[in-house]
């Protein structure tokens, strides 16, 4: 098993040494997505793994199968393990916070739910556990996300560099203050569907233009991979390299004085505001464990 990020095994400083260091509630794609890559780049034994779900027993034989997690049986296994990760619904975070309450003794709990915050986990854990709000993006997926992650006091730094060290699995960490957090989830959380949106426009104009479908989406998403390689290796704004490729007269210019006469970026700063008002208003509906 690789060695955390002090030097130490994933398991060690949690309390006598307990077994299974991870316990995760929840089996839906994040939950997955973050159990590949903490196996697949062997930063914890999958021994080390215990998965519990609401239902669907053939999900979790699933995981069991690809990753050789171990299907937790109980709630009560919560309190053998270092690290809890809450990766199910915003609207069943509360309920499921209540549950686990009994078998919290200071762990490390990483939440994936979108729009909760900190105060909010904090209570419904009883103040029994180290919270971390995180926000990880679709790419995760495919260990190529990024996740936005906000710590209440109580952590510990070796828990803060455990944290990180667990979701570096998956991609980039970005810490930041939680006041940030909802539109972290506007902008990085929900990014990926925009861009998919404005793919969607390209992809359509092209078969339009009179590309068939394969070849419209080849050139498209090695095109959108290929800018982005770019901006990441160059250090490049988006602006600056925007401005490279952009001759006065020339073809690309044609189609920005477009996207400009159209309002693009008006539109996308509202898209942005809207996201994030919605992630502030699930966490006050959500505080009351209602639905949204």
């Amino acid at each position: 098993m690789v060695e955390g990020v002090d030097g130490s095994t994933l398991g060690e400083g949690a309390a006598q040494g307990r077994q299974p260091s991870l316990f995760v509630l929840g089996a839906g794609a994040m939950a997955e997505a973050f159990i590949r890559g903490l196996v697949r780049r062997q930063a914890i034994e999958s021994s080390q793994i215990r998965v519990k779900n609401r239902s669907r027993r053939d999900v979790l034989d699933q995981l069991q199968s690809e990753y050789g997690i171990t299907p937790a049986e109980s709630l009560a296994e919560v309190a053998d393990a270092a690290v809890v990760v809450l990766a199910v619904k915003p609207a069943d975070t509360v309920l499921a916070l209540e549950q686990l309450r009994p078998y919290l003794n200071g762990q490390l709990l990483l939440s994936f739910a979108a729009g909760i915050p900190i105060a909010l986990l904090d209570q419904a854990s009883g103040g029994k556990a180290a919270v971390v709000r995180t926000m990880p993006n679709l790419p995760v997926a495919v260990e190529s996300g990024v996740t936005a992650v906000a710590f209440h006091a109580k952590v510990s730094s070796h828990q803060r560099l455990l944290a990180r060290f667990l979701l570096e699995q998956v991609g980039a960490v970005v810490e930041m203050d939680e006041a940030m957090m909802d539109a972290t989830t506007a902008f990085s959380g929900s990014g990926p569907g925009f861009v998919c949106y404005f793919l969607e426009a390209m992809e359509e104009a092209a078969e339009q233009l009179g590309f068939d479908e394969a070849t419209a989406r080849a050139l498209l998403l090695h095109t959108v991979a290929g800018t982005a390689r770019v901006l990441l290796d160059w250090k490049l704004s988006p602006e600056v390299l925007r401005r490279r490729v952009t001759s006065v007269g020339g073809t690309t210019h044609a189609g920005v004085q477009v996207f400009e006469q159209s309002g693009l970026k008006q539109a996308v700063a509202e898209a942005l505001s809207a996201a994030a008002s919605r992630s502030a208003e699930m966490g006050r509906i959500y505080r009351g464990g209602g639905s949204a």
